[in-house]
């Protein structure tokens, strides 16, 4: 006999929970015709009545733990399930019951068996239990319509098995269709990625270098044009490389491709890591923009310098440039950069440090630390 292998398709929980239900309601009513034995069967041999249903009982606990513990379609629980209810199956007899007091109990079995086979293993179960029940009523001498009447496990029986395997095949198919539906969109998704890339480069690329043949004999105008080239080609590489939906990384490459074009100087970058760009992050960059612009108005130097790391919990960005410098105690009526850095920083939890002196250059220090 081949077992099943551990369900692993989504249905499987919900067949779990049908089984388990099932069970706990084949209990629910032995019980109820167990209570009822005393006063209607008082020849019952009470001892093994209520010793089958403690059987029952501890049994469907049993089940509840298979259930959770994804044991209960295993070949060893099955073989357990049966031999339990074979022996529920004749306790009436046992006990010399005139009413069979097992009630939903045999029922509930060949759940557990289409739950962890098939529909044929549960056909099988279901005629042993028919079967059982014939010589049951045979022995006791019940007569030919009860014992007929066993027929109906098999009927149930077939019912529940080819329900089981269907919901399982209709879900291996869902499941393929799901599959190759998620291929076809990333499949569809590279495909405008690259066409993506495709046009950026035309728009970008194949202009600029038209640009530099046009003016190919003006050197400020080529390194311009190349340093705004690379810049492009930078942010879009990190777009792409990127995990997240809106990076930080190019959200401050575009805020120095702005300031490059309105100063016509270079920003030498470098970037650590990575964020997904929120409110606190977009106002530590609008910080960023301004000491950037600041420099670029301000230093009279051709290149600043940009520092930045992202962590998950903390941020640093450094703007230094070697210029003229200012005197921090004139910054409300001069340059201005002390008060409105810290307004913009300090508002989400950063702060700022400003560190110049004429002649000497300047390094502004924007710092997110998390509590």
């Amino acid at each position: 006999m081949r077992t099943r292998e551990k369900p692993n398709l989504p249905i499987d929980a919900t067949l779990r929970n049908i089984t388990l239900l099932f069970r706990v309601l084949g209990w629910a009513w032995m019980a109820i015709l167990v209570a009822l034995t005393p006063s209607n069967d008082p020849g019952a041999d009470l001892l093994v009545t209520f010793g089958t249903l403690a059987l029952a009982t501890a049994w469907t606990g049993a089940t509840w733990w298979a259930a959770r513990a994804d044991e209960i379609g295993r070949t060893w629980f099955v073989l357990a399930d049966l031999l339990i209810t074979a022996f529920i199956g004749i306790a009436p007899t046992l006990a010399g019951a005139q009413d069979l007091f097992h009630g939903g109990w045999l029922n509930s079995t060949l759940f557990v068996v289409a739950y962890g086979f098939n529909i044929r293993f549960t056909v099988v179960a279901g005629a042993f239990i028919g079967i059982e029940q014939v010589l049951v009523h045979w022995l006791d001498g019940r007569g030919v319509v009860p014992a007929a009447g066993s027929i109906g496990f098999l009927v149930i029986a077939i019912l529940v098995g080819w329900a089981f395997d269907h919901l399982r095949l209709q879900e291996r198919q869902r499941l393929v269709i799901q599959s190759e539906l998620d291929e076809a969109i990333a499949t569809r998704a590279r495909h405008e990625e690259r066409l993506d890339i495709a046009n950026r480069l035309h728009d970008s690329v194949l202009q600029t270098l038209a640009a530099l043949r046009r003016d190919s004999e003006d050197a400020g105008q080529v390194r311009y044009l190349a340093r705004r080239q690379e810049r492009q080609l930078r942010q879009t590489i990190s777009e792409y490389r990127s995990p997240h939906d809106k990076s930080a990384r190019a959200e401050l490459q575009i805020i120095c491709g702005d300031v490059e074009d309105i100063h016509r100087i270079e920003i030498d970058t470098v970037i650590r890591g990575d964020a997904e760009s929120d409110d606190r992050i977009r106002a530590i960059l609008a910080a960023t923009r301004e000491a950037l612009l600041n420099a670029a108005k301000h230093a009279g130097v051709d290149t600043i310098d940009l520092y930045t790391e992202f962590k998950p919990d903390k941020i640093q960005v450094f703007v230094r440039d070697r210029g003229r410098g200012f005197d921090p105690t004139q910054a409300a009526s001069g340059r201005g950069i002390d008060h409105s850095l810290r307004r913009r920083a300090e508002d989400v939890g950063a702060a700022v440090t400003v560190s110049t002196s004429p002649g000497a250059g300047t390094e502004v220090e924007i710092t997110w630390q998390a509590s």
